[in-house]
């Protein structure tokens, strides 16, 4: 049952980052619900699901994507690794956990990218850091964070729980 769930949630996040979410932009900025998909499951799965997940999404959105193949796979592949080994005894529930969470792997997603993406020009990476990485983490953990809460308030129970 959890495969066929996080499969939609999956699904779901495709589809809004693919139609909605350019609809959403702010000064060039949107929210990343692929990056915010890989934190989730990560969170969720622990290492090792969570990692072969986090490639596997970065492969895909890789293919669709304009810069060099396999970028957003190593991007998302070590920030699921960092997620599902620091974020597996937290209190997944508590939203200043989550908001944190999704904000510094949003930012770290991004430090990669860019970092790789710019070939190492300090110049330009400092310049995205400022008006692409910082406020997509933020403008996606926002978004994340709502998007949970309206989505557990409609089921009433939580996507992201606490270990029992």
């Amino acid at each position: 049952m959890k495969g066929v769930r996080d499969a939609v949630v999956l699904l779901v996040a495709l589809g809004l980052q693919s139609t909605v979410l350019y609809r959403l932009e702010i000064a060039g900025v949107r929210p990343d619900l692929l990056v915010a998909f890989v934190v989730y499951f990560a969170w969720m799965r622990g290492p090792i699901p969570g990692t072969l997940g986090g490639f596997g999404v970065g492969l895909v959105q890789d293919l669709d994507a304009s810069g060099p193949l396999g970028l957003n796979a190593l991007s998302k592949t070590v920030v699921a690794f960092l997620v599902a080994k620091a974020g597996f005894r937290v209190h997944r529930s508590n939203l200043g956990v989550r908001f944190a969470f999704f904000f510094f792997a949003t930012l770290v997603h991004d430090i990669l990218y860019y970092a790789v993406g710019t070939g190492g020009d300090a110049g330009t990476f400092v310049g995205l850091f400022f008006t692409r990485a910082l406020p997509t983490a933020f403008y996606t953990t926002v978004a994340t964070v709502l998007l949970l809460g309206a989505v557990e308030r409609f089921r009433r129970r939580r996507l992201l729980t606490d270990e029992t």
